[in-house]
């Protein structure tokens, strides 16, 4: 497990703990100099779709990662 914090404070409040493969995901989307499409990030992690999906939808709630109007996801702190 990771924790990771979507403030810029570090405020443990708004912090959330990943699963590996949650972190995983996060870490592909944060680290890519351009948004992933959700093709692009399943290439990348070999995760099944659906796991994906309900990743990503969790990444979303948490404020983690954002998603783009064309439908791609990038990170949600600059």
């Amino acid at each position: 497990m990771e924790l990771v914090c979507c403030s810029g404070n570090r405020d443990l409040t708004e912090c959330v703990e990943l699963t590996d493969r949650e972190s995983f995901v996060c870490k592909t989307i944060c680290f890519s100099d351009n948004p992933v499409s959700f093709s692009e990030l399943k290439r990348a992690t070999q995760v099944h779709q659906e796991i994906l999906s309900r990743i990503l939808k969790r990444l979303l709630i948490h404020g983690v990662v954002k998603k783009a109007d064309d439908g791609r996801y990038r990170k949600a702190l600059s």
